[in-house]
């Protein structure tokens, strides 16, 4: 039987279009790999789209490798401490605070940011300046110093409320006099519960 020309076009998309298939959508991933300008990750027809928000936590499915990387580990110190990290070590081993705990104190301070509060606290570990020059004695305009001074700081406190994470957590936040006197603020308490979530 002979083929018009409008039969043969007909044929040769369905041919393409064949093709295309199998290599996109049903060619398992090495053969995939084997031609350079045909992409390894690719979206399945079930896959939610592009623009569904992170915060839903809505899995994507993707046809991906079984040599994929793991994702990394989420809630490491360094991780917490960000570009800080390397001054956190150092305060660590001045101090003899965990690095974990400085970290977290850190994050949930300024969220390793060099910034000043409202209340006129400064740098990464939030330290106010009059104590970090007077009792500290380090300049808390410098990240190094202003992380050294409230690792010592929070040894301080560790040593006045006998080694009670948590009460000496509160006093970082609240000040020693009011949670030594039994009335610590409910924001007091809640930066002590996110500081050592993030710490153990």
């Amino acid at each position: 039987m002979q083929l018009g020309n409008f039969d043969l076009k007909k044929f040769f998309v369905a041919a393409a279009t064949a093709s295309f298939s199998f290599f996109f959508i049903i060619a398992p991933q090495p053969l995939q790999r084997g031609f350079h300008h045909l992409p390894v990750k690719m979206m399945m027809p079930n896959s939610r789209p592009a623009s569904v928000p992170a915060s839903q936590n809505v899995p994507v499915a993707t046809a991906t490798s079984s040599a994929a990387t793991p994702p990394p580990i989420v809630g490491a110190w360094q991780d917490l401490a960000g570009m800080y990290s390397a001054d956190v070590s150092y305060a660590s081993i001045q101090t003899g605070i965990s690095p974990k705990l400085l970290a977290a104190v850190i994050h949930v301070e300024s969220r390793g940011q060099n910034i000043v509060s409202g209340a006129g606290a400064v740098g990464p570990m939030q330290l106010m300046p009059s104590t970090a020059w007077t009792i500290l004695h380090v300049d808390p305009w410098k990240p190094r110093d202003n992380i050294v001074g409230g690792a010592r700081y929070l040894r301080r406190l560790l040593t006045i409320f006998h080694g009670h994470l948590r009460l000496a957590l509160e006093a970082y936040n609240a000040g020693p006099t009011v949670v030594a006197q039994g009335n610590i603020p409910v924001l007091a308490q809640i930066y002590a519960t996110q500081v050592m979530a993030l710490a153990t």
